[in-house]
C-alpha cells in the first residue's frame, strides 16, 4: 500500500463500536442495580412523600386516603386519614371494571388514577342520581373525566359505553348505594402539574358544587432510565445523603423490601434515611427480626393515624361498634362481628363480657381430642367452668396449610356460630353477639364470616331459626350467595374481604354435594 492509499478504518470503526457498546451496557447495568437497591428505594420514597406533604399542607381540608398497597409508602400516616383499594388492573386498557369486591365505599396514576378511580366516581354519580335523584346530571362533574394528556378520546368513549352496565351491577348488588348530594369530580395532580393551576375552590370544599377526589401520583416521571444519575435530588432533601431516583419506587415491594412494610418504614423513617447505604439492608434485616420477634407476628401493613381517622378497616366506629374498643365492626345487624388480634391474643374479661361468642384463629397447637371426635360439636365446646368458656379456639396458619384445613375447621365453627345466634339464653344484652377474629382480620376471619353469613342468614338478612328451613336454604346455596354475603362483609369492613384463594375453598366447602345436607 502507498502513502498515497486511505488508511482501513473498519477494524477501527468496530473496535469503537464495541467499545461504546459495553460501557452502554455496564451503564444500564448499574442503573439497573441501583434502581433496585433499598436504600435508593427508601429515599426516592422520602423525596416523593414530601411532594405529598406539600399538597396536604396547601388543601389542609382535604382528607388523605392511601390507595393499598403501595400508595401506603408515599402517604406519611400522620397525615392519612383512611385507606382505599383501587387496583391498576381494574383500569387495564379493554379491562375496565367497577369491583363489587373492593368497591371503596367507605372512601369518599397508575391506571387505578387515571381509569380506575374516574370510573367509580362516575358510577357512584349515576347510582345516586338513579336511586335517590340526586346529584343532578346537568352538572359538569357529573361524567366520566379522565386525564386528556393519557387517555385518548377512544378510550375514554369505550370506557364511558360500559358505565350504564356497571351502574345496573352496583344497584343489583347488596353493597350499599351512598347518596350523593354533590358529583364526585376527579381531579389529577402529578409532580409536573403547576400547583397555582389547580382550582382555588380546592382550599374550600364546603363552598364547591362538587365533591373533588384528588387523585394525586407522588413520583415525577423519568422518561428514560439511563438518565436517572442526572435527576439526583440534592442531599437537602436526603439528610446529605445522595441517591439514584426510582420512579415508582414502591411498587413490587416483594423484591426489595427484605420484609420491610410502610407501617414500619415510617415508625423508623429518621433513623432508616440516616442510615449508610452500605450498612441499610442489614438494619432493615435486623429491624424486621426484632420486630417479629417482639409482637409474635408480621408487621402491619399500614395504620393511619391523623387526628379524626376512621379505623383502618373505614367504618363508622361510633354508630356500629357499641363500645368495642379493638375496632371490631359488625356486619349490619347480624350479630356477627369481625376484628383483628393476634394468633397468641388473650382475650381479656371486659372483651369477653362484649361476646356472647368469640370464634379467634390461632396459630398455637390444638389440645389433643381422639380424631372420631373432630366433627362433634359437643367435644369441642368448652366448660362454663372455665375464664375463657366462650372462647371458641381454631388452630389455623393464615397461608395454604390454613387453605387446605378451611374444610375441616369450618364446619364445626359454623355449627358453633348457629347454636349461639338461635339460643335465646345466650343473647349479651337483647341479641347474641359473635365475634370472628385473626391476625390481620381479612383472610381467615372473613372468609368464614362469608361462610357463617351464607349458611345462617336468608336474602333479606333473616336469621334462618327453623332446622327444615335452614336444610332447604343450604341445598340452595349458590356462588351468588356468597358473593352478595361478601358484599354485606365489605360494606361494614373494606379491608376484610378475603382473598380469592380463601373464598374459593369457602365456595367449595359450601356449594360440594359432599358438604351440603343430605334431602330429606
Amino acid at each position: 500500500m502507498t502513502s498515497t492509499e486511505p488508511a482501513d478504518t473498519s477494524a477501527t470503526s468496530a473496535a469503537s463500536a464495541k467499545r461504546a457498546a459495553c460501557s452502554q451496557w455496564t451503564h444500564s447495568d448499574r442503573i439497573k442495580r441501583e434502581s433496585r437497591h433499598i436504600f435508593n428505594k427508601l429515599h426516592s420514597i422520602a423525596a416523593d412523600a414530601d411532594f405529598v406533604r406539600r399538597v396536604h399542607y396547601r388543601y389542609a381540608s382535604l382528607l388523605v386516603t392511601a390507595n393499598l398497597r403501595c400508595g401506603a409508602w408515599y402517604t406519611d400516616p400522620a397525615i392519612t386519614s383512611a385507606v382505599s383499594y383501587f387496583k391498576s388492573t381494574d383500569g387495564h386498557t379493554h379491562q375496565w371494571s367497577f369491583s363489587l369486591k373492593r368497591s371503596n365505599l367507605h372512601v369518599s396514576m397508575p391506571d387505578a388514577l387515571s381509569k380506575t378511580i374516574p370510573v367509580w366516581c362516575a358510577v357512584l354519580n349515576t347510582a345516586s342520581q338513579r336511586k335517590y335523584g340526586v346529584p343532578t346530571s346537568e352538572s359538569e362533574a357529573f361524567g366520566l373525566h379522565t386525564p386528556t394528556w393519557m387517555i385518548p378520546p377512544s378510550e375514554h368513549d369505550q370506557i364511558r359505553a360500559r358505565i350504564d352496565g356497571f351502574v345496573t351491577a352496583l344497584l343489583n348488588s347488596d353493597l350499599d348505594v351512598p347518596r350523593l348530594d354533590k358529583p364526585l369530580q376527579p381531579i389529577f395532580v402529578t409532580p409536573q402539574n403547576d400547583m397555582d393551576m389547580l382550582p382555588s375552590s380546592l382550599a374550600n370544599t364546603t363552598a364547591t358544587e362538587i365533591v373533588p377526589i384528588v387523585l394525586l401520583s407522588a413520583s415525577r416521571f423519568i422518561s428514560d432510565s439511563a438518565s436517572l444519575d442526572s435527576n439526583t435530588p440534592g442531599g437537602a432533601e436526603t439528610g446529605g445523603n445522595s441517591f439514584v431516583y426510582v420512579q415508582g419506587a414502591g411498587d413490587d415491594h416483594e423484591n426489595w423490601a427484605r420484609g420491610l412494610t410502610p407501617d414500619l418504614f415510617w415508625q423508623h423513617s429518621d433513623a432508616l434515611l440516616a442510615c449508610e447505604k452500605d450498612l441499610l439492608e442489614e438494619a432493615v434485616d435486623n429491624l424486621v427480626k426484632h420486630h417479629s420477634t417482639a409482637s409474635g407476628s408480621r408487621a402491619h401493613w399500614f395504620t393511619p393515624r391523623a387526628v379524626g381517622s376512621e379505623p383502618s378497616d373505614g367504618a363508622d366506629a361510633a354508630n356500629r361498634l357499641a363500645g368495642t374498643a379493638q375496632g371490631d365492626v359488625e356486619v349490619g345487624n347480624t350479630g356477627i362481628f369481625i376484628g383483628a388480634r393476634t394468633a397468641e391474643h388473650n382475650f381479656s374479661p371486659d372483651e369477653r363480657a362484649l361476646y356472647t361468642r368469640i370464634i379467634h384463629f390461632t396459630s398455637l397447637a390444638p389440645p389433643a381430642v381422639p380424631s372420631n371426635l373432630s366433627f362433634n360439636l359437643e367435644a369441642l365446646k368448652i366448660s362454663d367452668s372455665e375464664p375463657s368458656s366462650n372462647v371458641y379456639p381454631i388452630h389455623m396458619s393464615p397461608n395454604k396449610k390454613g387453605l387446605l384445613a378451611i374444610r375441616t375447621a369450618f364446619p364445626p365453627a359454623i355449627t358453633c356460630a348457629y347454636r349461639t345466634l338461635i339460643d335465646p339464653a345466650s343473647a349479651v344484652g337483647s341479641r347474641p353477639k359473635i365475634l370472628v377474629s385473626c391476625q390481620d382480620g381479612k383472610d381467615l376471619s372473613g372468609s368464614l364470616v362469608v361462610a357463617i353469613l351464607a349458611s345462617c342468614f336468608t336474602d333479606t338478612r333473616q336469621l334462618i331459626t327453623a332446622d327444615e328451613s335452614k336444610r332447604e336454604h343450604e341445598l340452595a346455596l349458590t356462588k351468588d350467595t356468597t358473593r352478595r354475603r361478601l358484599q354485606w362483609l365489605v360494606s361494614a369492613s373494606p379491608r376484610a374481604a378475603p382473598s380469592r384463594a380463601f373464598l374459593l375453598r369457602v365456595n367449595e366447602l359450601l356449594l360440594s354435594h359432599k358438604h351440603k345436607p343430605a334431602p330429606t
